[in-house]
């Protein structure tokens, strides 16, 4: 098993202690979490390839918050999408950088609006935007308007016709959007 390098290792010990939300860059080898000053990030310098490396990222950051280094446990991938994750261990899927595990946030009926913050600013696709927007406790709180105005904006580069009919359904509920962008959804929709 790789080792994280003695500075990576420490570096996220401090931030993992700091965050209430963690965001993996495969791309750019970044951890990046969310605080209440803002955003931190922490540039890892991998000892070996980067597939594998991220997987000790990964184990570590587990470690941290589940007390588990096995992460995010794969058989309950299914579970999660029915919305069968417990609500104690919310928050703390959340510091594992996993997308499944904020996908089990998301579907968990314990949402709530300071959780789908963390979740949206973790994974914001529109997938995890609708999934919210299914929440009664989502549409009513702060994040409602923001899910809502983020996935009119992306609805012209939907291609699937289903897809398109659930975002208008979800973004058309009471106090999500102004008249003016009800009404130019109705103009678009009867064309």
């Amino acid at each position: 098993m790789l080792e994280l390098s003695h500075e990576d290792r420490l570096r996220l010990n401090v931030l993992v202690m700091n965050v209430e939300a963690v965001r993996i860059d495969e791309r750019t080898m970044t951890v990046y979490g969310l605080s209440a000053r803002g955003e931190a990030r922490v540039q890892l310098n991998p000892t070996g390839r980067p597939a594998v490396y991220l997987k000790a990222v990964r184990e570590f950051l587990s470690s941290a918050a589940l007390g588990s280094a096995s992460g995010y446990p794969v058989h309950l991938n299914r579970w999660t999408r029915m919305g069968q994750a417990r609500d104690t261990n919310l928050a703390k899927l959340l510091m594992l950088g996993e997308p499944e595990a904020i996908t089990a946030v998301v579907c968990a009926p314990g949402l709530t609006d300071d959780l789908a913050r963390r979740a949206w600013w973790a994974d914001p696709v529109s997938e995890t935007a609708r999934r919210m927007l299914a929440r009664e406790c989502v549409v009513d709180g702060s994040m409602g308007k923001v899910l809502a105005d983020f996935l009119v904006e992306h609805l012209p580069f939907e291609t699937e016709a289903r897809v398109m009919i659930d975002t208008v359904r979800l973004v058309l509920q009471p106090g999500l959007v102004s008249a003016e962008t009800r009404q130019r959804l109705w103009d678009k929709g009867a064309t």
